[in-house]
């Protein structure tokens, strides 16, 4: 298995990563190895299960950083992201079926929407209190 997953992470490191087009954050913002590179020594030094809670746990604080230093884009308006036109509040997937836009029933349903507002405001409360590491001070000449 160990070996498996290092080769994953290899074969993302070499093919998949320089294609996408951006960095990691975490390494972005504190100049400290990337993920996929803490994750290949993790997994190579302490096993696969150990190697992915560390890499997990990196991964979370990865997350942290992006949310926390990305610039800030406005929410798109309610007809812009894909919301139904029905009067529930159905995910936006069961909106597009055919079948149901014809049952007159659903309109008293207000079970879920496309957003979670409430686990968004959960999830920001808790991140202002982990710490990221500021950005290393390089030598001007090296």
């Amino acid at each position: 298995m160990k070996s498996i997953a290092l080769w994953t992470i290899r074969f993302y490191q070499r093919f998949i990563s320089p294609i996408k087009g951006y960095c990691c954050a975490y390494r972005y913002h504190t100049d400290h190895a990337s993920c996929s590179t803490l994750g290949f020594r993790a997994v190579r030094r302490f096993g696969f299960i150990d190697g992915m809670i560390v890499l997990q746990k990196r991964l979370h604080l990865c997350g942290v950083a992006y949310r926390r230093f990305a610039p800030q884009t406005p929410r798109p308006h309610r007809h812009q992201r894909g919301d139904c036109d029905l009067p529930c509040d159905l995910p936006c997937d069961s909106c597009d079926a055919p079948n149901l836009k014809s049952i007159k029933a659903l309109d008293c349903l207000d079970a879920c929407s496309c957003d979670w507002p409430s686990r968004e405001k959960r999830k920001k409360k808790n991140e202002s209190k982990i710490y990221i590491p500021p950005r290393k001070l390089r030598a001007k000449y090296q």
